[in-house]
């Protein structure tokens, strides 16, 4: 056997590999549910008390502005 069968051999191997992975994942996405994104904060009352953090942050922009 010479090196050129040996190479087709393994690129026919990894494309073979390749389409078998591509089709599982095409044909997985539409088995599973996925939940929806509802756009809501899981709690949204910690968004009124922003953290030190945030705040130096903030500072920092309003002063690149001024």
């Amino acid at each position: 056997m010479d090196t050129e069968s040996v190479i087709q051999i393994v690129l026919i191997s990894t494309a073979i590999i390749l389409l078998y992975f591509l089709v599982r994942s095409i044909t997985s996405d539409t088995k599973m549910d996925k939940p929806k994104y509802s756009g809501l904060a899981r709690s949204p009352e910690e968004l009124y008390h922003p953290s030190d953090e945030a705040i130096s942050e903030m500072e920092e922009l309003i002063s690149k502005l001024n």
